[in-house]
Parts: C-alpha cells; structure tokens; sequence
C-alpha cells in the first residue's frame, strides 16, 4: 500500500514490522514488478547487520532474585528495604521488547 510493505500483526497491518532479508527482498521483488516506485524503495532499502545476540538465561549469574520491568522506579524507601536485606547490586538490561510504549 502506497509503496510499503505491510505484516499481519494480530489483527492488524504494521508497516514498521521487518523480517530482515526477507522484507528488503520482497522491496525489491515488488518494485521489479514495478508496485513500488525506485524513490519509495531508496527510503526504505537497507540491509539489516546483526551485530550480536545472546540470551539472558546463557549468562550464568550466580543468583538472580527476580526480574523487573519496573525495578529502575523504585523510592528511596524500596531501596532501602532491599539494602536491609543485603540486595545491593542491580543490573539493567533492555527489554528484548523495545522501549515501553506505556503512558
């Protein structure tokens, strides 16, 4: 539509989903049968490099508590709780989410 591709997500259409090679082959396929103008295809043709992955569970800790989306909102009295009960270190690592989308 309108020189985008779009994915069935749920019940919806999302133009801003991507399947790495797969989405920029399709751009290509589609502008080839000539659905989608070279100017639409410039501003979205790029080839994705991953440059790493790994899963939380593979790092080995020596212990973990929990885990937390809300752990960087905690007060002073929070932490203080925490420290009482020997709870001093933290590590924040971004969701695999993306960013919240909660307002």
């Amino acid at each position: 539509v309108n020189g985008r591709i779009g994915y069935k997500i749920m019940d919806t259409i999302s133009y801003e989903a991507t399947y790495g090679y797969r989405t920029v082959f399709a751009y290509m396929q589609e502008a080839e049968k000539g659905n989608i103008k070279d100017s639409a295809l410039e501003n979205t043709l790029a080839m994705p490099v991953s440059c790493g992955q790994f899963s939380y569970a593979n790092i080995s800790p020596s212990r973990i508590l929990g885990v937390s989306g809300t752990l960087s909102a905690l007060g002073e009295y929070e932490n203080n709780v925490l420290s009482k009960y020997g709870v001093n270190t933290f590590i924040f690592v971004p969701s695999v989410y993306g960013e919240s989308n909660f307002q």
